[in-house]
């Protein structure tokens, strides 16, 4: 059982899973088994739509919507590092919250899943220019009453940046965000992952970048802004962001690239209600890089923090409802059903 520590803000609740499945590692690998998030699915009572999400020079963003009938609050759900709208854990929160009633709109970050072709460069760490530019393109549909952001880990920080950086200002539809595993500070999760223990998390993930880069390097030939000869040897994701984002979006070095990607500096502008779910035990975010940040949060920022959980775990089972009403995705339904209630699908 993973007992929530005692801070300012955190929601008075436990995680609850058999001891035999209490381990981080079983926690943060399991949740990535493919159960009960089939990638061709489509609820029988929602209308599939594919979007593109212009973002000036750089092309346009893939994003895909359920749309409910009428009009009702919407859920941005942004995915991690390596993944894209149809990754596992994706489908799984989206049918989560069309159960709750929501529109959902799964977004490819930049170049990611089908936004391949549209985009003319790849996703960053903290991208959050191109999240601001889907907020606003979703808030002008006539269907979409308020607006949500779930981010998962790098969309995370993704999301928590964006917050931080319109401070006061946001869009009038945006009522919340939340995130789940998110990094804050990439200059230590980088020092994490490139430790031996995180070799298995490190080549998964790798695995994963190297190979989106070298599809976009062939679909967008030499105006994708690297060299991909010899990135199959990269054996660190150090190496891969100094080889591929750096000079691609041009940062000055790759420990500026991390400094300025990162969203813990931007935390305490955050004014928008936003509600930060971390593990303690996450492997590949500890517990250790995020609590430096935890003690001069704003007010507008809540946290649920377990002491177990790995890194978007928080499973208890194999059945359907451990992970469709997962604890991450209950804090998170909970939360926004504060600021954007919807009328349940049952």
């Amino acid at each position: 059982m993973g007992a929530l520590l005692e801070r300012p803000r955190m929601q008075a609740d436990r995680f609850r899973t058999p001891a035999w499945l209490a381990n981080r590692h079983v926690q943060t690998l399991g949740a990535a088994l493919p159960l009960h998030a089939p990638r061709s699915f489509v609820p029988d009572d929602a209308t599939p739509e594919q979007i593109e999400i212009p973002i000036g020079d750089a092309g346009a963003l893939a994003a895909d919507a359920w749309w409910l009938d009428g009009t009702r609050p919407t859920a941005l759900v942004v995915h991690g590092v390596g993944g894209f709208s149809e990754s596992r854990y994706v489908v799984r929160a989206a049918r989560a919250l069309h159960r709750a009633g929501y529109h959902v709109v799964r977004l490819n970050l930049r170049g990611a899943g089908a936004g391949m072709p549209l985009a003319t460069s790849l996703y960053h760490a903290g991208i959050s220019s191109d999240l601001l530019a889907t907020v606003n393109a979703i808030a002008k549909d006539a269907r979409v009453e308020s607006l949500v952001v779930l981010g998962f880990s790098l969309g995370g920080n993704v999301t928590l940046k964006m917050a931080g950086e319109i401070g006061a200002h946001a869009p009038p539809k945006l009522v919340a965000t939340a995130t789940v595993s998110a990094p804050l500070d990439f200059i230590a999760v980088s020092q994490v992952m490139e430790s031996r223990r995180n070799l298995p998390y490190r080549a998964w993930v790798l695995k994963g970048l190297v190979g989106q880069a070298l599809r976009f390097a062939r679909h967008h030939g030499p105006s994708c802004g690297y060299d991909a000869r010899g990135l199959w040897r990269i054996r660190s994701i150090r190496d891969y962001d100094a080889r591929v984002i750096v000079p691609m979006h041009r940062f000055p070095s790759i420990d500026e690239y991390y400094v300025t990607t990162s969203c813990g500096r931007v935390l305490g502008d955050v004014r928008l209600p936003t509600l930060l779910v971390h593990a303690d035990d996450d492997p590949i975010v500890p517990g250790h890089t995020v609590k430096p940040f935890l003690d001069h949060l704003p007010s507008s920022i809540e946290v649920a923090w377990t002491e177990i959980g790995g890194h978007v775990g928080w499973y208890s089972g194999f059945e359907e409802s451990a992970w469709l009403d997962s604890w991450p995705l209950r804090r998170a339904l909970e939360f926004f059903g504060r600021h954007a209630p919807a009328a349940s699908r049952g």
